[in-house]
């Protein structure tokens, strides 16, 4: 790397740094620190919520999908639009005005203390694990490109997230993902066009690229309808996404988020799709995808352009890593230590500050972990999802639209669905075929589904209490 590329990174960290310093000085109480004194107004939910899916995966991962499989690796992001929009319709208003401050403590609520536990405790696993991908992706392209040790890079990258994190909470994560949104978006932009230069021009690209591969239908119907499933199992249900729309202002800033950031993926997702048909074009190859944007940086982008772009990566590692840290301290101490081990006394700031810190520290070292053990960050991010969102989705949306729903429907149907999930990921989709052989997030699914309806309607109906107590201090919309 020349002077201009470290000079360049050497700003966005600093940038970051002192955004979330800033940030430190306006947080005065857990509310403050955990919600943002659920005040987040559009720019910042919009952004930040953007920024937040727009992690490391979303440009590294996704520039790998398409490399491997042509242009129709847009729906790697594609996916998400769809999501987004329906969530931003359906959802957001209805979560925004309930009294809770998570899933978990829906599920609590509606069902029992149990679902709760089991809920919160998966997150937290998803989160350990999903977390992972950021270091991964982070500390191998530092590593690819600087030639620094691999676990240097990662630890490098887990301390600058941490510093800003533990000081100024969530409104700290938001103000960093604003900035950071501008530099993905950036720097996502500006690699295009010495790309395509270094691959000789668009006609010459399309004579170096295999037949097929600009085909957006190449992947069919199940791949894109598997990673919608995902996404719409994650954007309804995890803690780093939502609570950005606990911490808005009013429904109309939450539901502003979810389609701000449905629209920004129309764009990005096929931009970063191109990036990855460039890559192929430059560099046919590879022995491993997801060096294929680090291997643009490197070889392609001169001394500036290059900073920049790492530049770009660093902010999406980083505004995703930061918010599901920030999550998991929430997690820990709304849903595990007030409701279970103070059996529903609240915390004093003081406290909440500590104990968020000690989380903090906890789920970074159990992602690093992960990272050190992950060999590819799609198979990463698709079994966290199988962890929690997808087993929690159908218990979720039940006990917002349908009063007959049970707390037995809703506990078998969270073990059912991780069980069948992961038999499926790791046995059913390499030996099965036919229906068996259906992705596994939807045979997750589609099982939690029939064995919540199957099992409510075997079990008495809930009492009158549980569905009056999310009525009970419902804020204004």
């Amino acid at each position: 790397m020349g002077i201009l590329d470290i000079l360049g990174i050497a700003a966005v960290f600093a940038i970051v740094l002192y955004i979330g310093w800033s940030a430190t000085k306006k947080t005065q109480s857990a509310d403050d620190f955990l919600m943002a004194n659920r005040s987040l107004g559009k720019i910042q939910a919009g952004f930040s919520m953007a920024a937040t899916d727009m992690g490391g995966n979303a440009v590294v991962g996704a520039v790998a999908y398409a490399y491997a499989v042509g242009i129709g690796g847009a729906w790697y992001n594609w996916g998400a639009v769809i999501p987004m929009f329906l969530l931003g319709v359906v959802l957001a208003k209805k979560l925004r005005t309930l009294p809770i401050s998570s899933i978990p403590e829906l599920l609590g609520k509606r069902y029992h203390t149990s679902a709760r536990l089991i809920s919160v405790i998966a997150q937290l696993l998803a989160i350990g694990a999903t977390l992972g991908i950021q270091f991964t992706i982070s500390a191998s392209v530092i590593s690819t490109i600087s030639g620094i040790n691999y676990e240097l890079a990662l630890i490098a990258s887990v301390v600058v997230v941490v510093l800003y994190t533990v000081g100024g909470g969530l409104l700290a994560v938001v103000n960093t993902d604003v900035f950071q949104f501008i530099v993905i978006v950036l720097s996502v932009v500006l690699v295009i066009p010495f790309a395509l230069h270094a691959a000789g021009g668009y006609t010459e690209l399309m004579g170096q690229i295999p037949e097929g591969y600009m085909d957006l239908g190449s992947q069919g119907f199940l791949a894109p309808l598997s990673l919608g499933l995902l996404y719409m199992f994650d954007y309804a249900t995890n803690q780093h996404i939502l609570q950005r729309i606990f911490a808005a202002k009013d429904s109309s800033t939450a539901k502003f988020a979810y389609k701000f950031s449905g629209v920004t993926y129309l764009v990005f997702g096929l931009l970063v799709a191109f990036i990855g048909v460039l890559a192929y074009g430059i560099f046919p190859d590879l022995d491993n995808a997801d060096m294929a944007y680090a291997a643009l940086i490197k070889d392609v982008l001169p001394g500036g352009i290059a900073g920049i772009a790492l530049g770009g990566i660093f902010a999406a590692t980083m505004s995703t890593a930061d918010s599901k840290i920030m999550a998991s301290s929430q997690l820990f101490v709304n849903d595990i230590i007030e409701p279970y081990v103070l059996k529903g006394k609240k915390l004093e700031d003081q406290q909440v500050l500590k104990i968020s810190r000690i989380v903090t520290i906890a789920i970074c070292v159990f992602g690093i972990g992960i990272s050190l053990i992950s060999d590819s960050i799609v198979q990463l991010m698709y079994v966290g999802g199988l962890f929690y969102g997808t087993a929690v989705f159908v218990p979720m949306i039940f006990a917002l639209f349908w009063k007959r729903g049970t707390a037995a429907g809703a506990l078998c149907a969270i073990l059912a669905s991780i069980g069948v999930g992961l038999f499926s990921e790791y046995y059913l989709s390499s030996h099965a075929q036919g229906i068996l052989a259906m992705p596994s997030n939807l045979m997750a699914a589609l099982t939690g589904l029939i064995v919540f309806v199957a099992v409510s309607l075997l079990t008495p109906p809930p009492a009158k209490e549980k569905l009056e107590v999310l009525k009970e201090n419902a804020r204004e919309s």
